[in-house]
């Protein structure tokens, strides 16, 4: 196991993590019954939620970096 098969584990672990404690936004298929009927209002993330979801998009990205340089290097 080199250093990056390490930080790839970590960072996974990280994403795991970010994701089980996000709420859910709503499913599909409230959207096709019509049962959310704020699905098309603006919602803006705020706090934890705000928090959350930029971390989780920083560490996938880096996740999918990490993923093609093990591939590649």
């Amino acid at each position: 196991m080199n250093y990056l098969d390490v930080l790839l584990l970590i960072d996974g672990m990280i994403v795991i993590t970010f994701v089980a404690l996000q709420q859910a936004k709503g499913g599909l298929g409230e959207a096709l019954t019509g049962a959310n009927t704020e699905l098309f209002k603006n919602q803006k993330e705020r706090g934890v939620e705000l928090f959350l979801s930029r971390g989780t998009l920083i560490t996938v990205v880096l996740f999918i970096v990490l993923a093609l340089l093990r591939k590649y290097a």
